[in-house]
């Protein structure tokens, strides 16, 4: 088995997917997914665990987490990228690295770790890194650039975040350069940031659990800012560190205050390279939907997904859900596609979803408010009814006029004028041209008018 059965192990042990979706993650063809499938069933086979079987255009691999831990005690494939990061993360964390005792650890030939450490090599070369060779003994760092820590990080967050799938090799290097059990200091970390208003998720888990890691090895980096320290926000940072990372060390504790904190204020803790990609999409979002993102809100949460996005994808981190575009969906898409392919960028699809989804909230929320009158007819409704349901509508869409009358004069076109309406909606269908609902209530009629807001914002869409 190879680097693509490594990758199918991975993508199925999060989420059902298709071929034609397997393809768009691991870039191979459709041939080689089936073969390597074929060839992993009878692995599986083999350590009396179960395979994976296919519904209709789906395959799917279900094993609780005993099975998962089982089986990837017992598969030892490391992909290409793994065996290059594995080599990097060793050679920084030790300061020494042996390549012939290498080889036989992660059990391949002398030319394929020479090939391996290759890119390693070139990599260290790039950003300034130097090491010698000792004779007899092997390699010895000597100097480590500031690009390669910040490289070493970002290859080390990975190791976090696929801790649970990690093969026997990874897990052994990951346990060795840190000194904490990763659960016990993410039961840790879960109520410093609940309590200081910090948005959790794993990534930044990771991200903490990296940092502790790395200031063990050489010192982490500077995220010290001294105006921090007459904030309200960083002594209620710090305060919940000191509650519940008691047995965290005194210069990590500083150094995560302080990141937290800067965090908190989304300032100074983006790469200037990935930070530029996300203000250019988002430049060509705002004049592909003819929009201007009016809610701060929404805008700094759709660079924040473009960011991890980038970053999962630059990173090759694949973290999935199964997800599903419903017709908006694919046109915002398809719109999200043009632009990216114009900057020669491109992302997984499962953050592309999530791009999408944001940027729909985003158009909705842009033409909202341009729904001013709404008409709603009732089949069979008393006239209290009529007031009760008025008013709670006014409560939730302060801005919107609700005008309610009975279907019956529709249809006998009694009321032959009456105001222009932005949306019509009846819980008939013999009417024309109406928004139909099963029955009323705030949410069946909420939802049609954010559908129609949606609908409005993608009939703007540019051609450019």
């Amino acid at each position: 088995m190879n680097t693509t059965a490594a990758n199918i192990l991975k993508v199925l042990s999060q989420t059902e997917m298709s071929i034609e979706d397997m393809q768009l993650y691991l870039n191979v063809e459709k041939s080689s997914i089936v073969k390597t499938i074929s060839q992993l069933n009878d692995f599986l086979s083999s350590i009396n665990l179960p395979i994976i079987s296919k519904d209709e255009n789906f395959y799917f691999f279900k094993l609780n987490q005993q099975e998962l831990k089982f089986l990837f005690e017992n598969f030892t494939i490391l992909t290409t990228d793994e065996k290059v990061d594995y080599l990097f993360i060793k050679f920084i964390s030790t300061g020494f690295l042996n390549l012939e005792k290498e080889k036989e650890i992660l059990e391949i030939s002398r030319s394929t770790i020479l090939r391996i450490f290759q890119v390693v090599k070139d990599e260290f070369l790039k950003n300034g890194t130097t090491y010698e060779y000792c004779h007899g003994k092997g390699l010895v760092l000597k100097t480590l650039s500031q690009k390669d820590k910040e490289l070493f990080y970002k290859k080390l967050i990975k190791f976090f975040i696929e801790e649970d799938i990690l093969v026997p090799v990874r897990k052994d290097l990951l346990n060795s350069i840190k000194n904490f059990d990763t659960k016990q200091r993410l039961m840790q970390l879960y109520p410093i940031l609940r309590n200081s208003g910090i948005s959790i998720n794993y990534y930044l888990l990771s991200f903490i659990c990296s940092l502790e890691v790395c200031m063990n090895i050489f010192g982490g980096f500077n995220f010290i800012n001294e105006s921090n320290l007459t904030l309200d926000k960083f002594k209620d940072i710090e305060k919940n560190i000191n509650l519940f990372g008691n047995d965290f060390g005194s210069e990590f504790k500083n150094q995560l205050a302080h990141f937290l904190t800067s965090l908190y204020y989304e300032e100074n803790i983006f790469e200037d390279e990935v930070k530029n990609k996300c203000l250019n999409i988002i430049d060509s979002i705002k004049k592909k939907f003819q929009i201007k993102i009016s809610n701060e809100d929404l805008e700094r949460m759709l660079f924040n997904k473009l960011y991890l996005s980038f970053f999962k994808y630059d990173n090759k981190i694949v973290k999935l859900i199964n997800v599903f575009f419903n017709k908006p969906h694919k046109i915002i898409l398809d719109s999200l596609n043009e632009i990216l392919k114009r900057f020669s960028y491109d992302l997984y699809l499962v953050d592309k979803f999530m791009i999408v989804d944001v940027i729909r909230r985003i158009l909705i929320d842009e033409n909202f408010f341009n729904i001013k009158n709404v008409l709603l007819l009732f089949n069979e409704v008393g006239s209290a009814d009529q007031i009760i349901f008025k008013k709670s509508l006014k409560k939730f869409h302060p801005n919107i006029d609700f005008d309610i009358e009975a279907t019956f004069l529709h249809k006998k076109n009694i009321i032959y004028k009456h105001k222009d309406y932005d949306i019509i909606i009846s819980d008939s269908n013999t009417i024309p041209n109406v928004e139909v609902v099963e029955y009323y209530n705030t949410i069946n009629v909420h939802n049609i008018l954010e559908n129609h807001a949606l609908l409005n914002g993608l009939n703007r869409l540019s051609n450019s």
